[in-house]
């Protein structure tokens, strides 16, 4: 048989608020500790690995705010449930996980043979596939929305255009076969063009959750700009 990947372990790192260029967001990472098993039947295996899909589920909300009522509406969703690997499995986002890089990080782990560090990637896989290797890969996201006017991204385009405006990102993140999900949320709203909140959420945001008050208030005492 090939070689086969599995997912050992799967969390979040690195998380980081971000402000630049007229947006505010966040930036981090979905570190994935991969396992490879040695292929069973030496070269008739082949120098393949099998290995999980990403599977990087995004649902986006947007709301508006009714300055008559003062009350924040929910507009819609853009859209919902969407897996953004399946879609576009070349985006930027995912550029380690892409098959000419997926095996990169193998390099510096402790254990990696130091007569491969400068090999290229070919090398490199067939290595691991013909004695099996356990290392860490990091897959990077920078989710962020402009002060002003709209703005797009992988899950879509903004429901909302303006100064005004509030966006909830809520990620499923995981791989096939891997029982493991990381649930994560980011909240980003503006006023006048002025950042309100600024928040990232390391649990599952249910739609009561979001429309609780007194998260709302929280949110925009907490957040950092």
């Amino acid at each position: 048989m090939k070689a086969k990947m599995t997912v050992d372990k799967l969390e979040l790192r690195n998380i980081k608020s971000t402000r630049d260029s007229g947006k505010i967001g966040h930036s981090f990472e979905l570190v994935a500790k991969l396992n490879v098993k040695s292929r069973s039947m030496g070269a008739f295996s082949g120098e393949g690995i099998d290995c999980p899909d990403l599977e990087w589920i995004e649902t986006v909300d947007w709301y508006r705010l009714d300055t008559s009522a003062d009350k924040w509406i929910h507009v819609g969703t853009s859209p919902n449930n969407t897996n953004l690997y399946k879609t576009n499995p070349k985006s930027q986002t995912f550029i380690t996980w892409w098959e000419e890089y997926r095996y990169a990080f193998a390099r510096n782990s402790h254990g990696f043979p130091a007569t491969l560090k400068n090999a290229n990637e070919r090398d490199v896989k067939h290595w691991i596939a013909r004695n099996g290797f356990e290392w860490e890969l990091p897959i990077m996201d920078i989710p962020s929305m402009s002060l002003l006017g709209g703005s797009g991204g992988g899950a879509g385009p903004s429901l909302v255009i303006g100064d005004t405006r509030r966006r909830v990102i809520r990620f499923e993140l995981g791989f096939t076969g891997y029982p493991h999900r990381i649930y994560c949320a980011q909240i980003l709203e503006t006023t006048d063009g002025k950042p309100t909140i600024n928040a990232f959420i390391q649990r599952r945001l249910s739609n009561m959750d979001l429309n609780n008050q007194q998260n709302l208030i929280y949110w925009r005492k907490s957040s950092r700009f």
